[in-house]
């Protein structure tokens, strides 16, 4: 008996408001992605990806209206997918996971379907700090009821330690690993390619025994900063991963603070 399988290549990216759209886009047009997960959209980065035609369907946070009363939009979300995928009604999300942080869609390709969810999550300061560990929780319980299969593409702000054995990851608040932990729902896409190639672990863990498993973000002052893996792509335990590429100086030189997260998967 043969199996066969659907390649597909998802690209997630904070673009901290696409202040550059010109180059940002270029970086995205050269991953060649097949759909893309972006964060902290505003209106003028809606139209530059829509204007953009690098995708033939975009959905975003910012073409509904939020349901809770009060909410300030300050940010939101973006899908987009190829022609060959194509994007449902987005689905509902709980209050907790904040709306404008969160957008989440079924994508269908012939006969295969995706539950696709772009988010990213409050930081551990200010009012997020008390945001943070409700929203955590909402999107474990959201994640736990999700249509499979699941692909989801996250700035999660955390954690604050990116341990290579993840029993010793630390959180910034507990309910972090209820997402990001061992045994969960979806799994990370990057710990799964390490899986199948530990010589690449071994020596990204010679140089950092401590992690992280990779630079996505460097949080502190300039010239004294720590190297972070905030951004990641997760994915359910059936969806099989061959590639995983971090670019993080990449983006930085096109205008954004967070790598860009490219990953190729195996559907089912």
């Amino acid at each position: 008996m043969y199996t066969t399988h659907m390649r597909l290549r998802i690209a997630s990216w904070n673009v901290r408001g696409m202040p550059h759209p010109t180059d940002q886009l270029r970086l995205l047009a050269d991953q060649n992605s097949d759909i893309l997960l972006l964060q902290d959209v505003g209106p003028s980065a809606v139209r530059a990806v829509v204007d953009s035609r690098l995708w033939e369907h975009t959905t975003d946070t910012w073409s509904f209206p939020i349901s809770s009363q009060g909410v300030a939009r300050r940010g939101g979300c973006l899908i987009a997918a190829t022609g060959e995928w194509v994007l449902g009604s987005a689905l509902p999300v709980p209050d907790l996971l904040l709306p404008s942080r969160s957008l989440a869609i079924t994508a269908t390709h012939t006969g295969s379907a995706l539950t696709l969810l772009s988010c990213y999550a409050p930081t551990n300061t200010g009012p997020g700090k008390t945001e943070r560990p409700r929203a955590f929780s909402a999107l474990a319980d959201w994640l736990s009821s999700a249509p499979c299969p699941v692909v989801l593409g996250m700035d999660a702000n955390g954690p604050r330690v990116d341990h290579p054995d993840i029993e010793q990851s630390r959180w910034w608040t507990e309910e972090e690993a209820l997402v990001l932990g061992a045994g969960t729902r979806t799994e990370d896409v990057l710990r799964l390619w390490y899986t199948g190639h530990p010589a690449e672990l071994k020596r990204r863990v010679r140089y950092y025994p401590n992690g992280p498993l990779a630079d996505s973000y460097h949080r502190g002052r300039k010239g004294k900063y720590l190297r972070c893996r905030y951004d990641s792509i997760r994915v359910s335990p059936s969806i099989s991963v061959t590639d995983v590429r971090y670019l993080y100086e990449e983006a930085v030189r096109a205008g954004s603070d967070h790598a860009l997260v490219v990953t190729d998967i195996d559907l089912p």
